[in-house]
């Protein structure tokens, strides 16, 4: 009994090991790399080339699709901004077009009511209403008779260019705005001549004289401890400005043949303007008797003496104003008047060369500022029509 237990046993064991390694081997087999028919491990396949260009071709159709909707969306900008100004423009030409559509219905109302043999209601504008009848009173046979109207001031219609002129002298006063200056004018005073195109426009020439002084106190630091040429210590030199100008303008008048005429109007000048030193005798070499650094060149070695700047210019113009009818023949004028310098000045002409010339140079430099300063002016002066 026991001869036939033992080998029962090993028959067991036998086959519980050969079980668990024919479990290994199958392991084995699953993790390994794979294998051709051949014995040998098989390779990973590359990418065809249609799969490449259908990856290629997606990737472009991608990018195409983007820069599409990229040009899309710039296009429905532009497109909005083309429609806004198409709205403006719309609203415009519709204004426009309703008051050309009043002015025409003014005019044909107007050419009614002329043509219209009686006195037509509405027309008050364009016909002047006939003064009512007096009732008659039976009571009374008194005729009573009707106060004249009231004479209305107004001024002689025009009956073209050149049919009336009106001359029209006045005084005021002119100031100079720059970045480093302000200056006010000693005098200012000028003359036009107009004449009424119609009603309402006049066009003339002008001429204005503009004189000033200033103190150039940058020459009070030449020297300012010898008791200097020109100056004692630190007191400037004098500066004189004046200025001529021959203008062409025009006018609009806001009321048609009344007394007060307010008015509005543009114009064009030019300009002859120079600038020197009040005291402008040259500098010698015995001043004082000391020769403190003169010599035959000038003071100190600088050219002093004879400065002068000459300059032309062109200005546009802007004014603002009324006219006040007294009599037929007189009335004032009030007028504010506004100029500024277009672009630098024409021509420069100097009375010495500015090197070596510090005064000479500051003199130019204000001319150049003044060239482009804003210029206000208030007149006032008379209105004389022939």
């Amino acid at each position: 009994m026991k001869t036939k237990s033992k080998p029962m046993g090993m028959l067991i064991a036998l086959f519980i090991s050969s079980a668990a390694m024919a479990q290994n081997a199958e392991q084995q087999y699953l993790s390994s790399d794979p294998i051709n028919i051949n014995g040998y491990v098989q390779e990973e396949l590359p990418p065809t080339d249609a799969e490449l260009e259908s990856i290629k071709g997606e990737l472009t159709k991608q990018k195409n699709q983007i820069i599409v909707t990229k040009e899309k969306k710039k296009r429905y900008d532009q497109l909005s901004d083309s429609t806004e100004k198409l709205s403006e423009e719309m609203e415009d030409l519709i204004s426009e077009r309703k008051d050309a559509q009043e002015k025409i219905d003014k005019y044909n109302k107007k050419i009614d009511c002329l043509m219209a043999t009686g006195y037509k209601p509405g027309c008050d504008e364009f016909v002047e209403k006939p003064a009512p009848k007096p009732k008659k009173i039976a009571e009374d046979e008194v005729k009573m008779v009707a106060a004249a109207p009231a004479v209305k001031a107004k001024v002689k219609e025009s009956e073209g260019f050149g049919s009336d002129i009106k001359v029209l002298p006045y005084t005021g006063m002119t100031t100079y705005m720059s970045d480093n200056n302000n200056l006010e004018s000693n005098i200012g005073a000028g003359l036009r001549v107009e004449s009424n195109v119609d009603s309402r426009f006049s066009v003339g020439i002008g001429f204005a004289y503009t004189t000033m002084q200033t103190q150039d106190f940058g020459t009070g630091y030449f020297d300012s401890g010898y008791m200097n040429y020109y100056n004692s210590f630190y007191n400037g030199r004098t500066i004189d400005y004046s200025n001529m100008n021959f203008g062409l303008y025009g006018k609009f008048f806001f009321l048609k043949n009344e007394r007060f005429r307010p008015y509005a109007g543009a114009g064009l000048g030019y300009n002859r303007t120079t600038l020197e030193y009040a005291n402008n005798n040259a500098a010698s070499s015995s001043y004082g008797g000391y020769g403190y650094g003169f010599n035959n060149s000038g003071y100190y070695g600088y050219n002093l003496g004879n400065e002068e700047v000459v300059t032309s210019s062109i200005n546009a113009e802007l004014m603002l104003g009324s006219e006040i009818i007294l009599t037929e023949m007189v009335g004032v004028n009030l007028e504010l008047n506004y100029q500024r310098g277009l672009g630098s000045n024409l021509s420069t002409e100097n009375g010495i060369n500015a090197f070596n010339a510090p005064d000479q140079q500051r003199l130019q430099d204000l001319s150049d500022e003044l060239a482009s300063a804003n210029i206000i002016s208030i007149f006032a002066g008379m209105l004389i029509q022939f």
